[in-house]
């Protein structure tokens, strides 16, 4: 079983999200701030991808906590999330992918099942 953690601190979108990906599937772990994302990637190496918002309201946006999540050397990819698509023309990574919200069942599992087929790769 693939393992998706979802960073998102709207907790009615992280909620729907984790029950999206839980019908699907995945075994999904929640945080709702990078604090509590970066406290679950230290204890959890089988994580495969890291769903999370770019807009959390903290030190820190989505796409920054998913560098220092690689910098610490998780072997996870990424997507990255938001509502506001000035961000859709930021450069990532080659393991992060951007999805706009809002966003529905069908894209949403397709980009989480094409994250998991990276994180995969040797």
């Amino acid at each position: 079983m693939n393992v998706v953690m979802v960073v998102e601190d709207d907790p009615d979108v992280r909620e729907a999200t984790g029950l999206l990906l839980e019908d699907a599937g995945y075994e999904v772990l929640a945080a709702e701030n990078t604090a509590q994302a970066l406290s679950i990637v230290q204890a959890r190496q089988d994580i495969d991808v890291i769903f999370t918002d770019v807009n959390l309201r903290e030190d820190r946006n989505g796409i920054e906590l998913a560098h220092e999540i690689k910098a610490r050397g998780s072997r996870a990819c990424f997507v990255v999330v938001s509502g506001d698509l000035g961000w859709s023309d930021t450069p990532l990574g080659e393991d992060m992918r951007f999805l706009a919200k809002p966003y529905g069942r069908r894209s949403l599992l397709e980009v989480v099942g094409e994250a998991c087929s990276r994180a995969r790769r040797p």
